[in-house]
């Protein structure tokens, strides 16, 4: 439910940001950058807050996160300067980053393994509805002014903080929160010793973590959509002549066919199949659908491609976050704090090289992003392979040292 409003208020806003950054004067480079600010937050320190939710416990960082992406909402519709709207837009991000990797890590201490992947994919689905009607609701509340939908999120953030202070429960051990803490020693199998001062969880860093493949697939899952959303208006108006509308109905048939794939299907799949072999499906579902969004012929069959390439991408995240948080003993929060900085890192690089692709060949971004897909899948499927019987080896319990410098 937390994660439900949040995302609903993430909805509401996304239609009005290039308006009432318009209304004061901005032009479609600066609102871009309103848009990689928001995600450069979130890349640098969504880290940060997962790891401080690993000491102090999920709640609190959960709570203060809510809290001030409401104050950086509120401060976004009443802004009337560039400044300001940057300066808001940057807390917004910043604050923000700390929920969802909190929620996340709250789903994985609140579940077994087996129950895990089917956890990840109802937040999934619960974000997924958020994002669904939210766009819908924030073009209703435009009428009023553009400035209304940031207020009204605002307050919806505000709620959703009163709601989960008044019925979430914390998840966290004081055992646990005591093992992540600064001075503990923790050094599990792959893992180095846990540093004994408090340092910044820097993202760079994660790449001499064993944890590195979840965390790339992460970034190329990201940077492929990123690359689909951001260029899809352009395509099927030069190719097909639709607008705005048109692609907003296509949007809700392939947010509906995901919500009701991460809610009731995808934790039957991983019972059935395990999360490795799922995210695998999903890598080629995905770049299946690219190639499907090329070969479309008119509404139909471009809506087709749309939820196929949409549910492959969709699978992929939660299940990577479930066998994320399955190879971490300590520090969940951090392992997807920094899942979430490469999630971040893939919205602000996929558009950029999408752009860069169209110019030439309008067909180039969603050739390239389906041969990212099937080159990252292949990689995975000869990484599981090379294993004894090619069976899923006995993960080793990485410890949140392993996140920090």
């Amino acid at each position: 439910m937390t994660l439900f409003l949040l995302m609903l208020g993430v909805g509401i806003i996304i239609p009005n940001i290039a308006y009432h950054a318009q209304e004061n004067r901005a032009s479609a480079f600066q609102i871009s950058l309103l848009f990689t600010l928001y995600s450069l937050m979130q890349f640098l320190f969504a880290p940060f807050w997962g790891h401080l939710s690993d000491r102090v416990g999920r709640k609190p960082v959960l709570l203060f996160g809510l809290f001030g992406n409401a104050v950086g909402l509120a401060l976004f519709g009443v802004s009337s300067g560039l400044p300001e709207l940057y300066a808001a837009r940057g807390l917004s991000g910043l604050m923000s980053s700390a929920a969802l990797p909190t929620a996340m890590a709250y789903v994985a201490d609140v579940t077994d393994e087996k129950s895990r992947g089917r956890g990840m994919g109802l937040l999934g689905a619960a974000m997924g509805l958020g994002f669904i009607f939210g766009p819908a609701i924030g073009g209703a509340l435009s009428g009023f002014g553009h400035s209304v939908p940031f207020l009204a999120a605002s307050g919806l953030s505000l709620a959703t903080c009163l709601l989960a202070a008044l019925l979430l429960s914390e998840s966290l051990g004081a055992r646990a929160r005591h093992a992540a803490a600064p001075g503990s020693v923790i050094g599990v199998g792959e893992a180095p010793p846990v540093a004994t001062e408090p340092h910044f969880v820097r993202p760079w860093r994660a790449f001499s973590s064993p944890l590195l493949p979840f965390y790339l697939v992460a970034f190329f899952v990201t940077f492929a959509m990123a690359a689909l959303e951001s260029i899809f208006p352009l395509f099927i108006q030069d190719r097909f002549g639709f607008g705005a509308r048109d692609m907003g109905a296509m949007f809700l048939f392939m947010g509906t066919g995901v919500v009701l794939v991460q809610g009731f299907l995808l934790g039957r799949w991983i019972g059935a199949l395990g999360e490795e072999n799922v995210m695998l499906c999903g890598l080629l579902v995905n770049a299946l659908g690219f190639l499907l969004v090329i070969a479309a012929t008119g509404r139909v069959s471009l809506t087709a491609a749309l939820l196929v390439s949409g549910v492959g991408n969709q699978v992929m995240r939660p299940t990577n976050a479930s066998l994320l948080t399955k190879r971490t003993r300590r520090g969940k929060g951090a392992a997807i704090g920094i899942m979430d900085s490469f999630d971040s890192a893939g919205r602000i690089l996929g558009p950029i090289v999408a752009g860069s692709l169209y110019g030439p060949d309008p067909r180039y971004p969603y050739l390239a992003s389906a041969a990212i897909l099937a080159t990252v899948g292949t990689a995975l499927w000869l990484r599981k392979g090379r294993r004894p019987g090619g069976a899923r080896k006995t993960a080793p319990e990485i410890s949140s040292s392993s996140e920090e410098p």
